[in-house]
């Protein structure tokens, strides 16, 4: 049984405890994506890890309020410097959200979903939270596998964008490429 991750609302997560390399991404409420794009020197991009129907993870099923056993779209995806990831992205869109405009969200494909979510105007986001993420996590597997050296932790953070009020969880995991470039 997979063990439910603990995520703290930014509020109450003291900035000090942050390593200040990842500080300001963690806590920026902008586009992630667009961030990162600026910070890169060279080639960045998204591969597209995964798309498909599946039972979301523990922690995900109870913040979107899902029943439990419920299947929602699953997007995987690793946000990349010259190849290298940097950061693994995980988008939990429960059906009741793929209807009506947001169908085509099922058939997004390489594109960057920041870039829609950030650009409507009847998108909402909630507040974002953060967790540290350790290797018996089921979200540090998904996220770590890429990765070429050992980490005893991640950080990663989360919210729930409400498009024309209908619920998608955005989770984004910070991998060592990207701490370790940050901190040069």
């Amino acid at each position: 049984m997979n063990k439910v991750l603990r995520w703290l609302p930014v509020t109450r997560v003291n900035p000090s405890r942050i390593p200040p390399s990842l500080r300001e991404s963690l806590l920026d409420t902008g586009s992630l994506t667009t961030r990162l794009a600026r910070y890169c020197k060279g080639d960045f991009n998204l591969r597209l890890a995964g798309q498909d129907w599946q039972r979301p993870l523990p922690d995900e099923t109870a913040a979107l309020q899902l029943r439990r056993g419920s299947f929602a779209l699953v997007r995987e995806i690793y946000l990349q410097c010259n190849d290298i990831p940097w950061v693994y992205g995980r988008s939990i869109i429960p059906a009741r959200t793929c209807t009506s405009r947001e169908r085509r969200l099922a058939f997004w494909g390489q594109r960057s979903l920041g870039n829609y979510l950030f650009s409507g105007r009847n998108t909402r986001r909630s507040e974002i939270e953060i967790a540290i993420i350790r290797p018996g996590d089921k979200l540090f597997q998904l996220a770590s596998h890429t990765m070429t050296a050992e980490s005893d932790h991640l950080w990663g953070r989360r919210s729930i964008f409400f498009i024309r009020n209908k619920p998608l969880l955005v989770v984004e995991v910070f991998l060592e490429n990207l701490i370790r470039c940050m901190r040069t």
